[in-house]
């Protein structure tokens, strides 16, 4: 059982980094105001987390679970523009 969680785990995270890495790349061919190295793996990593969280609800044999996590996953993924802007660092 242990290992089931482990493998679980693994993916759960590989998916998300390779979000990650995916969203800095694609930065690289936004215009260069833009390229902070922030944006690019903040939408990769979020894209990423929902992906993953879906295929786990797929995985746990429940499309409502893995809807639901995707849609909770984007929702807050569509709040990190609003939050920055509050921020004003």
């Amino acid at each position: 059982m242990l290992f089931n969680y482990v493998i679980f785990g693994f993916i759960d995270n590989a998916v998300m980094l390779a979000g990650v890495v995916l969203g800095i790349s694609i930065e690289k061919k936004f215009p260069k105001k833009y390229q902070t190295g922030f944006s690019g793996a903040t939408i990769g990593g979020g894209l990423g987390n929902a992906f993953s969280d879906f295929c786990g609800g797929l995985g746990a044999s429940s499309m409502t679970l893995a809807i639901g996590s995707f849609t909770g996953c984007i929702i807050a993924l569509a709040l990190i523009p609003i939050f920055l802007k509050f921020k004003k660092v």
